[in-house]
Formats: structure tokens, sequence, C-alpha cells
């Protein structure tokens, strides 16, 4: 329970801190950290409901700040949750290159997912490939401060009690000996 408010806390905190940084930083050079936290949540806590709760939140309060369609955003820290949780499980993302190659191209899906949703209910057309640029930017800088921000949630899941810092460790299959 600790750790779950703790990681609500520090997501909400995140929010506010970009908020602050968007005012005075151009968008696209602006890391988003909420979703980037929701990314750290997926590779670094373990209970998948509360891992859930924490993503739908944090992406409702997304929705709040931004003024964007409620729920666009909670939809896709959703899905970005469970994209991190099934990639961190199938990848070997501990290292810093493969986070930001990972959290890269999470945020170019993101930015084509959050297009598509906003041309769909406003029934307005713009082009993908005018944003392109700007969403290309953008998730470069996100996969520059990703590692960043996913040793924060780790190091604060250390201190909330988990030992382990809530990183589920790396399978290998144990084969027979010859």
């Amino acid at each position: 329970m600790k750790q779950a408010l703790a990681l609500l806390l520090a997501g909400l905190l995140a929010l506010v801190v970009q908020s602050g940084i968007v005012r005075v930083v151009p968008h696209p050079l602006c890391p988003d950290l909420g979703l980037l936290v929701v990314v750290a949540i997926g590779l670094y806590w373990e209970p998948l409901p509360s891992g859930f709760a924490l993503a739908a939140v944090l992406g409702y309060a997304s929705d709040v700040l931004s003024g964007s369609l409620l729920g666009q955003h909670g939809l896709l820290r959703l899905l970005s949750f469970s994209a991190s949780r099934l990639g961190g499980r199938q990848l070997n993302l501990r290292g810093v290159v493969p986070l930001a190659v990972f959290v890269a191209a999470l945020t170019l899906a993101y930015a084509l997912a959050l297009h598509v949703l906003q041309a769909f209910f406003s029934g307005t057309s713009v082009s993908w490939m005018s944003s392109l640029g700007r969403a290309t930017v953008h998730a470069l800088v996100n996969g520059l401060a990703a590692p960043v921000v996913a040793a924060g949630i780790a190091s604060l899941c250390s201190w909330t009690g988990d030992d382990e810092g809530g990183r589920r460790g790396f399978r290998l299959d144990r084969g027979t000996s010859p």
C-alpha cells in the first residue's frame, strides 16, 4: 500500500513538473514524464491490478491537466502500461539503450494513437505526416529521459520497502545437463 501511494504521488508530481516545464520549453523538447512514470511502473511494479489502477489514475489526471477528451490519455496510458509490462517480460530492458529505444518506439506509437483518437472523435483530419517531425523529436527526448525516470522509480520502490526495487527477475529456462 505504501509503495502504491508513493508511486501515485510520484506520478502526480511528474505531471505537475511536466506542466511547469512545458511552459518554458517547447512541447517536443519536453519529456512526457507521466508516460515515463507509467512505463517504469510497468517495468518495476509487480501486482497487475494495482498497476492498471495506477496507470488509469495517472492517465485520467493527464486528461484533466491537458484539457483533452476525458479518457483519451487514460486509455493510452493503460495500453502503454500493458506494452511496457509485456516488453519487460519478453525483452531485457535493464540496459540504458534498450530501454531508450523501447520508450522512443512506444512514444511514436502513442503519438499515432493519440492522433487517430483525436481524428475519430473530433471529425477533423490533420495529416499525420505534418506532425511526424515533432513526434520524432519528442520520442527521442522521451527515450533519453526514460532511463533517468526508470532509475528514480526503481529507487522509490526500493526506498519504500521492496528489497529488489520491484524488479521482476529475468527468466532463464533451466535445461538438463548433458
